[in-house]
């Protein structure tokens, strides 16, 4: 189990997620209410901040670029 200060050196706000993602806040909240993206915690209150795992974002962001590359690759081919 992660010690407290573990966990909280794993743990990034909304902003440092869009950041990793390039993407907007508002699209951030609307991954996490379709599910493409869990929230780790939200803090109490109805605008609690939303804490996210950071390896959680850095996977994520890694499967969208992967996914980037491969539809222009796709393109590419398609335009030759």
């Amino acid at each position: 189990m992660l010690s407290p200060m573990q966990m909280q050196s794993t743990l990034i706000g909304s902003a440092e997620a869009c950041r990793i993602l390039q993407i907007h806040p508002a699209t951030l909240m609307r991954w996490v209410r379709d599910g493409k993206v869990a929230e780790a915690h939200k803090l109490p209150g109805d605008n609690g901040a939303r804490l996210f795992s950071r390896e959680g974002i850095e996977r994520f962001a890694d499967e969208l670029r992967q996914l980037d590359a491969a539809k222009r690759s796709e393109r590419s081919e398609q335009a030759s």
